[in-house]
């Protein structure tokens, strides 16, 4: 509240706790917002297109607006308290998930920390607010509880969920295929499964996010004439496939020549996607050596979609969905209660400096 109005807010009490609601109405969640009241405009009826013709709501996925708006309909509360509503929801799920799933392998200390970690670091706010990284996180983490019980079409729904929240976590699949092949040969029983069935599992696991791509290219293709409208919309936002050195270099160079101390979007937040980025590769091969691989090839292939751009965007919030990055995360400072000390004393300021920027309508991720 004092970032937003300064020691002003307190003349402003008479209006109640509410203020804490808008206060957190930027940036995506405008889309977002935007989706929910109206659905997707169509191209002919937007003013100031981009590229195409497309208008910039396309570039954000269709389950979470879809969420929002079905929580106005039942609860009758504003679009934006909906979807704060939703995300309150889906995180308190995530955590559930995420704890559930440490502690099946690590005990529950472990998963406490996990999730400990999770909540304080930077970035997770973002969980709180209109913005569907709850959403995406609780379908990932989900989808690794399915799978581990060998629940595979539950995971498959789940892994569409998720795709249909953020798109990118299509690229999921992978690590949860990885964690099909770790128990292929297994039955119900433990005994020896025919191959039919490892390819029915396989199905059961990619058929959904099939169907839900196909669908949303389908939708894309009756309202813009485009079917990778979404991926066109972004390319126009810097957002085309490019070497890892690139952006990487234009972070580097940005760093090293003191931009990060331009006040002005896409500065000093490229120093906290560079090390984010640093940090999940770093923890990829960790935790596929010391934790578990299908968890290191989700770190891996995140860190690719991330990376394999022409600018390092959002990469400090798009963390918050890589949640093998907190089990790796505790497993290193377990034993350590100064390495976790340290942790906290890193995160709470950088948390509480992201919350001063996006409350006062300046980019922090």
């Amino acid at each position: 509240m004092v970032s937003a109005f300064g020691l002003g807010f307190l003349a402003l009490s008479d209006h109640g706790l509410h203020l804490l609601i808008p206060v957190w109405n930027h940036w995506d969640s405008i889309h977002y917002l935007s989706i929910a009241r109206h659905g997707y405009p169509a191209a002919r009826e937007v003013a100031g297109k981009v590229g195409r013709g497309l208008p910039p709501d396309v570039a954000f996925a269709p389950l979470y607006p879809v969420a929002i708006a079905a929580a106005h309909a039942i609860t009758g509360t504003t679009y934006l308290t909906s979807g704060q509503i939703v995300s309150g929801f889906a995180v308190v799920a995530s955590f559930f998930g995420l704890y559930r799933l440490v502690e099946r392998d690590h005990g529950a200390k472990l998963a406490g920390t996990a999730v400990a970690l999770l909540a304080a670091f930077p970035s997770a706010f973002f969980l709180l607010i209109a913005y569907p990284e709850a959403l995406s996180l609780a379908a990932i983490v989900w989808a690794f509880v399915a799978a581990r019980r060998g629940s595979w079409l539950a995971a498959g729904i789940l892994l569409a969920a998720a795709t249909m929240t953020k798109f990118y976590p299509v690229v999921f699949a992978l690590p949860l295929l990885v964690e099909l092949n770790e128990q292929r040969g297994r039955g119900a029983d433990g005994s020896k499964a025919p191959a039919s069935r490892e390819v029915g599992r396989a199905f059961a696991l990619l058929g959904p996010s099939i169907v839900a791509a196909g669908a949303w290219m389908a939708v894309c293709a009756h309202l813009y004439g485009d079917p990778l409208a979404s991926v066109h919309v972004q390319s126009e936002w810097e957002q085309s496939i490019s070497f890892p050195w690139t952006s990487i270099s234009r972070n580097l160079y940005d760093t090293v020549h003191l931009r990060i101390l331009n006040p002005y979007v896409g500065t000093v937040m490229e120093t906290f996607d560079l090390v984010s980025d640093v940090a999940i590769g770093a923890m990829a091969v960790y935790v596929f050596r010391h934790v578990r691989r299908s968890y290191g090839v989700l770190l891996a292939v995140a860190w690719c979609v991330f990376t394999f751009q022409t600018v390092l965007v959002s990469e400090t919030r798009q963390t918050l969905v890589c949640f093998p990055f907190f089990i790796g995360l505790a497993r290193l400072v377990e034993g350590h209660p100064w390495r976790e000390r340290c942790c906290y004393a890193l995160f709470l300021p950088a948390s509480y400096f992201l919350i001063q920027r996006f409350v006062t309508n300046r980019f922090a991720g």
